[in-house]
């Protein structure tokens, strides 16, 4: 909501602009206050793709706030939307089957996928960057992608430890996981300066709930119930319905 003060500079910090700096501050430590909620989400259940399922709830909390607060309109097209997504991650909890047999983590395999995926699209958006295209698109994509690494780190570093909430810190793994929830804020602020927050919501959205049962497929070979699968497309088609409406949700 305030990521242009950033635009400032050293200037942010003057007293016409603090008030400013403090709203972007809030939210930013509002992001890192989600992690260990997620961490503790992943504790309770054995596929961080449930997890990421589940965030998608966040976009209704969004909508509530751009109502409120920006006075933006809550009509028919917010409701459906809003539906939707309550209606497929209930599926996704209902419908999900513990894992019966663990045959142990591809540690390896798992930071080959994140580090060819991961670097491919990082030099994409280097070029979108440069060349000032596709900015909204790559930026979004590749910070829903990192966020999606977080979420598969963060529960590796809770298999490492045994399910155990406050061990797992003994392991790097949940430092790892921050750090690429880091990158992905960057680069989600980098795409506000450039880019369509029209445009830049629905794609970090729906790759951050797509990707982990995808890296789950790849890594652990995991597959989702058919009914699974459902909510997860009833899932991203909600949040496309709220957030590619025609005057979109602004970054200022």
């Amino acid at each position: 909501m305030k990521v242009e003060v950033l635009k400032q500079g050293f200037k942010a910090f003057r007293k016409e602009h603090r008030r400013d700096l403090a709203g972007w501050a809030s939210g930013f430590l509002l992001t890192f206050a989600a992690s260990p909620l997620l961490s503790y989400a992943m504790k309770l259940t054995d596929k961080a793709g449930i997890v990421s399922a589940t965030c998608g709830v966040g976009i209704v909390g969004l909508v509530i706030f751009a109502s409120v607060v920006l006075k933006e309109r809550f009509g028919k097209r917010e409701a459906i939307g809003c539906l939707m997504v309550l209606a497929g991650t209930m599926l996704m909890g209902y419908f999900n089957k513990p894992i019966e047999i663990f045959q142990g983590y591809p540690i390896a395999k798992l930071f080959i996928v994140i580090g060819i995926i991961g670097s491919f699209t990082l030099l994409l958006c280097v070029a979108a960057w440069k060349t000032n295209k596709l900015i909204s698109l790559t930026f979004g994509a590749t910070a829903g992608l990192f966020i999606g690494f977080s979420l598969m780190l963060a529960d590796l570093a809770l298999i490492q430890s045994g399910n155990d909430f406050l061990g797992q810190l003994k392991n790097p793994f949940p430092y790892i996981a921050l750090t690429t929830g880091t990158v992905a804020l960057v680069l989600t602020q980098l795409a506000f300066f450039r880019g369509r927050a029209m445009v830049i919501v629905p794609t970090i959205n729906s790759i951050m709930i797509a990707s982990p049962p995808i890296l789950e497929l790849i890594v652990l070979g995991t597959v989702m119930s058919i009914m699974q699968v459902v909510g997860l497309l009833v899932i991203l088609g909600g949040v496309l319905v709220l957030t590619t409406k025609t005057e979109g949700i602004r970054a200022t």
